[in-house]
């Protein structure tokens, strides 16, 4: 039993997204032009035919769910299944070191045998949180288009798991743009990626 479409957004813009400090738990509201970004990527999918709609319940996804819910006339689904991978320790950080490691990060706790920061979550633990998340996506919505606000990390190993792309390798795939919009289409239960990290809206 799978979905028929599988549109996956992440949030939009915070404060610690602009100055590039790690938020994995930490709950970190969307700026000003994080909601602006959440109103862009409402108006593309006005219209769309959702008929389920998901968030993580972290501020940043919740509340760019709610500006898209608003638009799409569904209120979000808010699941701790859909959260960004906890960094213990390691969130807030904002050296170079750590903003030269954001593009790899959850390769790097993938290739790790426990969390990447004390008191966080292993990528074991992180990636088992998802696919539950998703299993139950499947079992509850077959046959439908199914909305999915988010973060990177979260959407990328998703992602990973649907391609079947080692996690190790996940840092190829890129989820940088605020409010990006991903789709994971379905042919006879055999999931097609037919677009990646899409910010056009915003243009």
């Amino acid at each position: 039993m799978f979905p028929r479409t599988l549109l996956l957004a992440r949030h939009g813009e915070t404060d610690w997204n602009r100055d590039q400090r790690l938020q994995g738990h930490t709950d970190i509201p969307l700026n000003d032009l994080g909601r602006r970004q959440a109103h862009r990527l409402a108006g593309r999918l006005a219209g769309a035919a959702v008929a389920a709609f998901q968030a993580s319940d972290l501020a940043r996804a919740a509340e760019t769910a709610k500006i898209v819910g608003d638009a799409l006339g569904l209120a979000p689904t808010l699941r701790p299944a859909w959260r960004e991978i906890d960094l213990g320790d390691l969130e807030g950080q904002g050296s170079l070191e750590t903003v030269r490691a954001q593009g790899e990060l959850i390769s790097a706790a993938a290739r790790a045998d426990g969390p990447l920061g004390r008191g966080g979550e292993s990528f074991r633990e992180f990636s088992a949180r998802i696919l539950a998340g998703y299993e139950r996506l499947c079992r509850d919505h077959a046959g439908q288009t199914v909305l999915v606000v988010s973060h990177g990390g979260t959407l990328k190993t998703l992602i990973a798991h649907l391609i079947g792309l080692d996690p190790t390798r996940i840092g190829r795939l890129s989820l940088r743009g605020n409010t990006s919009l991903s789709v994971i289409a379905f042919q006879h239960g055999r999931p097609q990626l037919t677009l990646l990290n899409c910010t056009r809206h915003l243009d």
